[in-house]
């Protein structure tokens, strides 16, 4: 009951590139806005080790115990607007270049992965909920935040209890990525996340993975043309077939120098036999499965060839229609879900995900545009089915401006 008796304690886990270290916060009459992720500089006379059976995080072995208002020893800063961002941001144990072995999907940690010790998980933010005022059956006040997270395999929820709610004030929707360490897990139709006492949260990890997260969740949310067109000027196509150097790649390395454009690392970390190429632009070819096709659907719906005009999808089974908007005839290109999912030994592209070029379609299809458009569809169905199943090599372009593979062409 004395002036500067403590009225609480926080028990707050910080970390460095290095390792992390368990503070017990006592606190009197100061209130610290403590949130996840804030940069913190704590000065203590001294550092114990933890007891083996309280350790609240197995990668914290350390502990110390200050009370800034009473012992003048210790201090404990927070750093508000100091940094860019980048100090103490790496996660510990995370080597630039080296996957990591704990981190998984959250479809995978969600089907037995939350079983492995230590599992990680990345996600994003998708929504932020409003916060919940509520009392317990104790009688005591309590208050929670539901936030939506994702990643490219899966979906959850992630629940934030007490003062760890206020943390998400600062989180924006599609650009905050989180990693987490060994969450609490339950599936009842959905997928609940929350926070124990072994979790450890970094929010926003300065890593390749990260960045590629975070570029997946703004396509997302980026409106996509119905019918891209075919960048021109950005890739030597006559260069790359008149070359005595064919270069064929499978779907994973072009995943693989795909996520590490952000980075603006050389094809030379990835194929060291590869020197001419930098990341920005590759071409090469690509040996792929037509596994589906779409002529005679699209056909039935009259959604053969489209474009866009004022914002508004054009669809029609011709290669030009008028714009109800302006007025104006435009020119319509064969639709790119034409072609479905394309499949080699290493992965898949998914339907509509590629740029073709008006030759790539005339080699695949064997006609034009307009031959297209006169054919019935018994000659659809046919072409459709002698189709199927056939292995194609495709010259392929990729660049980080386009930011999509670009057939440029058909081989025979």
């Amino acid at each position: 009951k004395k002036p500067q008796a403590a009225k609480g304690c926080f028990k707050v886990v910080v970390k460095d590139n290095t390792g992390a270290l368990v503070v017990k916060l006592w606190y009197a009459n100061l209130n610290y806005k403590l949130r996840l992720g804030l940069l913190v500089s704590v000065w203590t006379p001294h550092v114990s080790n933890c007891d083996p059976n309280s350790i609240t995080l197995r990668n914290a072995s350390l502990v110390t115990s200050v009370f800034p208002e009473r012992d003048k020893s210790c201090y404990f800063m927070i750093h508000e607007q100091s940094d860019e961002g980048v100090l103490c941001r790496s996660p510990s144990g995370y080597k630039e270049g080296h996957d990591w072995a704990a981190l998984m999907s959250l479809k995978n940690f969600v089907n037995g992965g939350s079983d492995v010790a230590d599992a990680l998980i990345m996600v994003c933010v998708k929504s932020i909920g409003a916060r919940k005022k509520f009392t317990t059956k104790k009688g005591n006040p309590a208050e929670k935040l539901d936030i939506k997270v994702f990643d490219d395999t899966s979906e959850a929820t992630l629940t934030l209890w007490g003062c760890v709610s206020t943390s998400a004030a600062d989180w924006k929707p599609s650009h905050t990525i989180l990693l987490i360490s060994s969450p609490a897990s339950k599936v009842d139709g959905r997928v609940w996340l929350s926070l124990r006492r072994a979790t450890q949260v970094d929010v926003d990890p300065c890593m390749a993975d990260a960045d590629w997260l975070r570029a997946f969740a703004r396509r997302l949310i980026k409106r996509e043309h119905v019918n891209e067109p075919f960048p021109e000027g950005v890739y030597d196509t006559e260069a790359i077939m008149s070359s005595e150097n064919r270069m064929l790649f499978n779907l994973a390395e072009v995943d693989d120098f795909a996520r590490a454009a952000p980075s603006g690392t050389s094809l030379l970390s990835l194929h060291p036999t590869r020197t001419e190429l930098l990341i920005e632009t590759v071409m090469g070819y690509l040996n792929v499965i037509l596994m589906e096709l779409n002529l005679v659907t699209l056909h039935q719906r009259h959604m053969l060839f489209c474009t866009e005009c004022c914002g508004v999808p054009l669809f029609a089974n011709a290669t030009t229609t008028r714009c109800k908007q302006c007025e104006s005839v435009v020119a319509l290109s064969i639709n790119p879900r034409l072609v479905g999912s394309l499949y080699d030994e290493t992965g898949r592209i998914s339907c509509g995900k590629m740029i073709w070029s008006t030759e790539a379609w005339e080699h695949l299809l064997g006609r034009t545009a307009e031959e297209l458009v006169s054919c019935n569809e018994d000659s659809l169905s046919h072409l459709e089915n002698r189709m199927l199943f056939l292995r194609v090599t495709l010259l392929f372009g990729w660049s980080e401006q386009v930011e999509k593979l670009a057939v440029c062409q058909v081989m025979k």
